[in-house]
């Protein structure tokens, strides 16, 4: 019955993360990245993983939503919360975790290190390295009043969730129900929370910490606009991330592109940086005939002024861009040298 219950405490805070959250669907977030299908926005698979892990991990995402205290099922010693990203973290859903150790020591605690990868509406990437260190333990009498609560309200909203998690829900009630001896009619009645409480298990952590991880190779968006219509909008494309709908929607194809090949014709690049930008990194843009290479039709030296940059630059066309195939494509300097980390094809 332990894993019924807890089968449950994870249903109720995933309830409440994805209240507090709102945010679009994985497969709608997929569709945002546009063109290459990237294989790190993949549904956790949670069955694969042991409850208690499963528990964990919703106890750092409401940690890093700061809903902690909110929550029947966790409870945290002083000084043991520190996490690095919290920051706007309810615009973020969590895609990705892969757990790099799951342990637990002789007296029953539990240690558990993952990397973990959101996703916020615009397809920026926040990646951060957790750890939580927690002990399982039965809960106090009061504790168990406002985990049978929870268990109400969790049946109440039933109604919001997925099908398969309503099935799933349902079964589980009712399996409980006649296991404990009670009516199996897979209603949520008070005698029902009172004793699913009664087996629950409350999370009590010890060590909760996140830093933020920023990658080598930024993940990037470009886009290229007719000048022009950048110049005829200045206030509509100015506005950084909040502009990316105006850009993608007024973004240069191929086919269009070749019409405004004409010398003296001007166009915008747009590059919207997914992953957080180390901000002393140089970083570049330039037009080549060749993916991914270099070329002297370069912009100045820019750094990243936020954790995700967008960066603005308009270029000419003239003879040294040529009659062949042409790319944007974008730098950013490691220790020794660039590197190439996205280019988009202008014709």
């Amino acid at each position: 019955m332990k894993r019924t219950s807890l089968y449950f405490i994870i249903m109720v805070s995933l309830m409440m993360l994805s209240a507090c959250q709102g945010i679009p669907s994985i497969n709608k977030i997929k569709g945002m990245i546009g063109g290459e299908e990237r294989p790190t926005y993949q549904e956790i698979a949670p069955d694969t993983l042991p409850d208690v892990s499963r528990q964990a991990i919703a106890a750092v995402e409401m940690g890093k939503l700061g809903i902690l205290e909110s929550s029947p099922y966790v409870k945290t010693h002083p000084q043991a919360i520190k996490l690095g990203n919290t920051t706007d973290y309810w615009k973020f859903m969590r895609c990705n975790t892969i757990i790099k150790e799951f342990t637990s020591d002789p007296d029953g605690t539990y240690i558990q290190n993952m990397l973990s990868e959101s996703v916020d509406r615009f397809g920026r990437i926040d990646v951060s390295h957790e750890r939580i260190v927690f002990a399982l333990r039965e809960p106090t009498e009061s504790e168990a009043a406002a985990i049978a609560e929870s268990m109400g309200i969790t049946f109440a909203e039933m109604k919001y969730m997925d099908p398969a998690s309503q099935v799933h829900f349902k079964t589980s009630l009712v399996n409980f129900q006649r296991t404990s001896g009670l009516s199996a009619n897979g209603v949520m009645g008070r005698n029902t929370a009172q004793a699913m409480a009664r087996e629950a298990s409350v999370l009590e952590v010890k060590e909760m910490t996140s830093r933020i991880v920023v990658p080598e190779k930024p993940r990037v968006f470009v886009f290229a606009v007719p000048y022009e219509v950048v110049k005829q909008n200045p206030a509509t494309f100015s506005k950084g991330w909040e502009s990316l709908d105006a850009v993608k929607k007024h973004a240069l194809t191929q086919e269009q592109f070749q019409k405004i090949d004409q010398p003296g014709q001007q166009f915008t690049v747009f590059v919207y940086f997914l992953d957080r930008v180390d901000p002393t990194k140089a970083l570049r843009v330039c037009l080549a005939s060749s993916a991914y290479r270099w070329s002297e039709v370069i912009t100045p030296i820019a750094y990243a002024p936020t954790e995700w940059p967008v960066m603005v630059e308009s270029f000419q066309i003239d003879e040294k861009l040529g009659d062949s195939q042409l790319f944007a494509n974008v730098f950013v300097k490691g220790k020794y040298t660039y590197t190439c980390v996205g280019c988009y094809r202008l014709k």
